[in-house]
């Protein structure tokens, strides 16, 4: 793994619709070889996550990022603003207040948004 430098790939898209967060999870897989990538969703990138969306494109990218032990955070506050809790999201990720959310993508060398 390179050393130093720290990647966010940043899910912000719906599911539907388009397909930003297939394209980000698949660039968090992409770039996992050289670098431990951080997945964070926010805004509508946090209904990639939930247990009823179709992930038909992209469960196999989300296990694969949880096999090899790396984390997907989602943001708190998109999930209070849109209604909707942990107990709605799939098992594999992480829920995160605001501020961690952000710290985390200032602390980045590269962010990466989809």
């Amino acid at each position: 793994m390179s050393e130093g430098k720290n990647v966010v790939i940043l899910l912000r898209q719906p599911p539907h619709g388009t397909l930003y967060p297939v394209e980000g999870l698949r660039m968090t897989v992409a770039v996992s070889g050289d670098f431990e990538p951080i997945t964070i969703a926010i805004n509508d990138g946090v209904f990639a996550f939930l247990k009823d969306v179709d992930k038909t494109m992209y469960s196999m990218h989300i296990d694969f990022i949880k096999n090899i032990d790396l984390d997907i955070f989602i943001d708190k506050k998109s999930l209070d603003e849109r209604g909707l809790t942990k107990d709605d999201l799939v098992e594999q990720v992480e829920v995160k207040e605001h501020s961690e959310i952000l710290k985390m993508i200032a602390d980045s060398s590269v962010t990466i948004p989809f």
